[in-house]
């Protein structure tokens, strides 16, 4: 019989053992807690293949059938961890066939497959009440019951989605959602930036899901930045409320927001920040164009680049003494928006090579 039994599976799994007595803890009690903690904590893991989740219990059976007429307690953890190990094989299953799973797997092989051919493409144009939207045909691509509008970069879209949901596209993005909705969610994946007008229905809460993060709503507006390049991914509340959430079932962390509060998720760092911002921007976005205060030079010149996803080169120029107020109209070419700041300024716009440089006397 082993000597160190002062304490079970139990004491260890309840951190009820002293730290100067762990050694009085036999090795098969130990393992056996290890054993039934990462069982348990494999419950609700989707990723934890059926397969491997039936070998880690046969490992437990083994080191329990032996022991378990002396201890009417493993008995009890025995049937427990089968309970629980049948249910997250289920759950697991049952998980991995639902619309939110099958819309991640398509938009994970779609989102990666950026230059894929667009042969089965189905051009179709966006409209709403009041006629066509966008002034070209927009590329939905329609597959296993999803739709995918890509917007090219330079362009914007808006689209109604099924349920009368309008979504604003900036170039670069796309945006994967059912042809129908159906079940308790509305669900869509964002890659990029849209603004969002959600059709209230409290039965059927709208998610949208996005790189690492998602978002829960019933009804509002509200904008997204989500790029799979990008370590800083956000949110901007315009009205009504939406829950932020990161993190998988162990780690989840969740933020409630309010009107006119921006919620920032730096991956790196995997941190959430919850500031104060003014809305007005983000809801003039979606008309194409931004009204800015007293702004520098250098920060205009960046939202020029991010909203027509390109990048604009302004090194080694000291930007931040020209500021302008004013509208900032994003209906035309990016050419066009950086030559007209350019004008009055000692610098000009290099569209080639895409940079700012100072005008030669």
């Amino acid at each position: 019989m082993d000597s160190k039994n002062n304490y079970k599976a139990e004491d260890f799994l309840s951190d009820r053992i002293p730290d100067d007595q762990q050694h009085l803890i036999s090795d098969s009690e130990r393992e056996l807690a290890k054993e039934i903690k990462a069982t348990v904590k494999a419950v609700g893991n989707e990723k934890m293949p059926a397969m491997e989740a039936a070998q880690l219990w046969e490992r437990i059976q083994k080191q329990t059938v032996a022991k378990s007429k002396f201890y009417s307690w493993k008995m009890f953890l025995q049937a427990a961890a089968v309970l629980l190990l049948v249910l997250g094989i289920g759950f697991w299953q049952y998980e991995k066939n639902t619309l939110t799973n099958k819309l991640l797997d398509f938009a994970a092989q779609n989102v990666s497959n950026k230059n894929s051919s667009n042969r089965n493409s189905s051009l179709k144009q966006v409209t709403d009440d009041q006629g066509v939207i966008a002034s070209e045909e927009e590329n939905i691509i329609t597959a296993n019951d999803f739709n995918t509008l890509v917007v090219g970069n330079g362009q914007r879209s808006v689209i109604k989605l099924p349920d009368g949901t309008k979504v604003w596209l900036n170039s670069g993005s796309r945006l994967i959602y059912p042809v129908t909705f159906s079940g308790e969610k509305r669900e869509v994946y964002l890659e990029g930036e849209a603004y969002f007008d959600v059709t209230h229905d409290k039965a059927h809460p709208f998610y949208v899901h996005a790189s690492k993060m998602d978002i829960k709503v019933l009804g509002t507006e509200f904008y997204v930045s989500s790029n799979t390049d990008s370590t800083n991914n956000y949110a901007v509340l315009v009205h009504g409320s939406i829950a932020f959430s990161t993190g998988t079932w162990l780690n989840k962390i969740e933020r409630q927001l309010v009107p006119g509060q921006q919620i920032n998720y730096d991956l790196k760092a995997n941190k959430l920040l919850i500031s104060a911002v003014k809305t007005a921007e983000f809801q003039s976005w979606k008309e194409g164009f931004v009204d800015v205060q007293s702004e520098p030079l250098d920060v205009i010149v960046q939202r020029v680049a991010r909203y027509y996803n390109i990048s604009i080169s302004t090194k080694g120029l000291n930007l931040s003494d020209e500021k302008f107020t004013g509208p900032l109209y994003f209906q035309r070419s990016a050419d066009d928006v950086l030559n007209i700041l350019c004008k009055g300024t000692p610098y000009l716009y290099n569209g080639v090579e895409r940079r700012l440089e100072l005008k030669k006397h």
